[in-house]
């Protein structure tokens, strides 16, 4: 695990930079490249909605070979063996990936026509890695009734790893009982959840994770964790494997492109920012 220990360190040391320089390698306005640095959202527009959520700041990080995606490296001078380090960290990953998937191609029960399939949708150049720094929050902030770091949702990726540091907050919904669990830091853990598109694959086998970040009584305190995200080719179709829909019964999901579902998302969280404008 001395990968993980590093891994923190180096994010700890980017979020530690000076705003400025951080921002030497920024996020797009748009999506794509849906990659650099993005900062937190202005406390002061955080206290006129009375409500704290998605209070924090990040870094993504791809292949070098995704050319649609392509990477938004800071200047090495600024943080030294930082592109090295985290090029390394996202193929250690996609390779635990590889092995992850091969698991849950087995679970499912897919024949070896629908396996192939499925392995060839996962190539490891659309995967997404992120550093994640939720900030300390002031002395005297006000606490609100509706506060978090980030809100219940689920990945919309294949599957997910979460990699989290010593503070908690990483919930799941239990939907047996409809209450969520804290997923509590342990050392050395992995904690996964199954996405949107695996899903879909699954026709529902395995429901895609619900899960939020919460702040807890010690609120004031930063957070560090780091998501890596295990997305499919963009333009292959996604669709409901014929030995997951039983005889007799149809499939849950129509087929649909990674493209074009994660096009649907973003024209519907527009639409519910923007609720009285024109589509």
């Amino acid at each position: 695990m001395e990968l993980l220990e590093r891994a923190f360190d180096m994010s700890k040391k980017l979020f530690d930079l000076p705003l400025e320089d951080k921002l030497k390698a920024p996020h797009p306005k748009i999506m794509t490249p849906h990659r650099g640095y993005s900062g937190v959202r202005d406390l002061e527009t955080i206290k006129s909605l009375k409500r704290i959520s998605d209070y924090k700041e990040s870094y993504e990080i791809g292949s070098d070979e995704n050319r649609e995606h392509y990477n938004i490296w800071l200047p090495e001078q600024v943080l030294p063996g930082f592109r090295d380090f985290t090029t390394q960290l996202y193929w250690k990953l996609s390779d635990v990936a590889t092995a992850i998937l091969e698991a849950l191609i087995l679970s499912v029960g897919f024949s070896e026509e629908e396996a192939k399939y499925v392995r060839k949708l996962h190539n490891g150049h659309t995967n997404q890695l992120r550093l994640l720094h939720y900030p300390t929050m002031p002395h005297d902030f006000p606490q609100y009734e509706d506060q978090s770091r980030l809100g219940a949702h689920t990945d919309w990726e294949s599957f997910t790893f979460l990699f989290q540091d010593s503070h908690q907050g990483l919930e799941f919904l239990d939907r047996e009982t409809g209450e969520f669990v804290a997923a509590t830091p342990k050392p050395d853990t992995l904690y996964m959840n199954i996405g949107e598109m695996f899903m879909r694959l699954s026709n529902g086998y395995y429901p895609a994770g619900i899960h939020r970040v919460v702040i807890p009584a010690s609120y004031r305190s930063s957070r560090y964790s780091i998501p890596f995200f295990v997305s499919p080719d963009p333009d292959a179709v996604i669709v409901p494997q014929p030995s997951c829909v039983a005889a007799g019964q149809k499939r849950r999901y129509e087929p649909i492109t990674y493209r074009g579902f994660l096009n649907a998302q973003f024209k519907r969280i527009h639409v519910q920012k923007n609720p009285n404008r024109s589509q």
